[in-house]
């Protein structure tokens, strides 16, 4: 059995949105009839970003389609989070997703541990869905429009919106279309011309990684490839040591306009950041984002670029945000020990304070929630075990992380509360369970919050 008329991928679809527009075309009545039309089995997920039974779908699609499980793997986010893995894991997602029914793709990408999180909606730009509803008489969903952690259209340059289809609102099995009434175009803020000509360069660069699937490579290549380069551009101590400081510093010059915008962990420097993390021994991929932030600024130097200097000559720019200047910036410069011959403390001491206050609400406001812990916190302002190693000398600052640390029953409340927001009004405690990763015996803290949101709405 073949599907017939089957829609040809515009470049750089979504395959969901393949689908989806199969499905106007098709006149399925339900989402249960087209996903049996499409893969044979009515339980078929239907996936925004990793798809499996790509074969299946491949064998049931009209010869004149010219599609196989690879091309059709070619219009999902496989090439993007596969671009700096290895051949072996590759070879194992590729399974995963032509061949297997239930998915293990996103764990042996890495994608279940990345720090750098898809969102829970679809994206969209406007100029493109204007253009596409002109040239096909409908919109369609894009590829390059759905990868974590890019901001701007990478044709446009435009900021992209999320749309109200979500995997709760399209439903396990259906394939939705952008359309005026699930696509609004919300006024967004205004981001500053350096920032966004540096949020559209990534975008552009995320493209192309997507586009087409780069050449395996072991994980230990990396460690070398980026050596050599910053060899080339001045920033090693010696043969074998980069010289941390500079690339950190440089690295916080030439993103600071964009550093507000991107993911909070592009935001993490020093030791235990993620440009160290770069050029030291690959254990695991790291995500695609960080290589393209690396390789946009040693592009950068390689070109002749030099680094942009704030007026107080800090290596931080105007544009930068400046509660993540307090919060990064200040005490990894004073943290790094032996470059100073003289600290105010105490006056660091009130400094630092402040960055921690910032931190913990920086930390409060990351969807889904993550943990107010003295780690996370301490990480964003300095670096790991920088506080213990000086507890008489900022004793204000240790008192601050005390005060600001989530218990571990308030945390998981508000776990809960996000999720029974996010799920809907219809949701069952379970399933807040499942999503909130609790446990069965925060099923009565979960059926009280669901009961406080009922009658603080019944309320309104």
């Amino acid at each position: 059995m073949t599907t017939g008329c089957f829609p040809a991928p515009i470049q750089g679809e979504l395959l969901y949105g393949v689908l989806a527009r199969h499905r106007l075309l098709s006149g399925a009545r339900t989402a249960a009839d087209h996903a049996t039309e499409l893969f044979g089995r009515r339980a078929a997920i239907a996936s925004f970003d990793l798809p499996c039974r790509l074969d299946a779908l491949a064998a049931r699609l009209p010869a004149t389609s010219g599609l196989d499980g690879a091309g059709l793997l070619s219009h999902t986010l496989y090439p993007f989070y596969a671009a700096f893995q290895t051949l072996e894991t590759r070879v194992a997602v590729e399974h995963d997703l032509r061949a297997s029914d239930a998915s293990n793709a996103h764990h042996r990408l890495g994608v279940a541990a990345f720090r750098v999180r898809a969102g829970q909606a679809l994206r969209f730009c406007p100029a493109c869905l204007d253009s596409q509803w002109a040239d096909l008489g409908m919109a369609t969903w894009l590829v390059a429009h759905q990868l974590p952690g890019i901001l701007v259209c990478h044709v446009h340059g435009e900021w992209l919106r999320d749309s109200l289809v979500t995997r709760t609102t399209a439903g396990r099995h259906g394939y939705v279309l952008p359309t005026e009434g699930n696509c609004p175009r919300h006024d967004v803020a205004r981001v500053g011309d350096a920032a966004l000509l540096l949020l559209h360069g990534v975008s552009r660069s995320a493209a192309a990684l997507s586009a087409s699937l780069r050449s395996a490579r072991p994980l230990d290549h990396w460690r070398e490839h980026y050596v050599q380069r910053l060899a080339g551009v001045g920033l090693m101590r010696s043969e074998r040591k980069v010289d941390q400081v500079g690339l950190n510093e440089g690295l916080k010059a030439h993103w600071g306009p964009a550093l507000r915008h991107l993911p909070a962990p592009c935001s993490t420097f020093g030791e235990s950041g993620w440009a160290a993390a770069m050029v030291r021994s690959h254990r695991k991929a790291m995500h695609p984002l960080f290589h393209l932030l690396l390789d946009g600024f040693v592009r950068h130097l390689e070109h002749g670029g030099v680094l942009p200097v704030a007026a107080d000559g800090s290596g931080h720019v105007d544009d930068a945000d400046p509660s993540a200047e307090r919060a990064t910036a200040k005490p990894v410069r004073v943290a790094g020990a032996g470059r100073a011959a003289r600290v105010d403390w105490d006056g660091l001491d009130a400094q630092l304070c402040s960055a921690i206050q910032a931190a913990a609400a920086d930390v409060r406001a990351v969807a889904p929630p993550i943990r107010v812990s003295k780690a996370e916190v301490e990480r964003r302002v300095a670096k790991t075990d920088w506080f213990g190693k000086r507890r008489r000398k900022v004793p204000g600052a240790l008192d601050a992380l005390a005060r600001v640390e989530e218990s571990l029953s308030d945390y998981r409340q508000r776990r809960a509360v996000h999720w029974i927001s996010e799920l809907g009004p219809s949701c069952r405690p379970w399933e807040v369970m499942r999503a909130a990763g609790l446990r069965s015996e925060q099923l009565p803290m979960i059926r009280t919050a669901m009961a406080a949101r009922a009658a603080a709405s019944a309320g309104r």
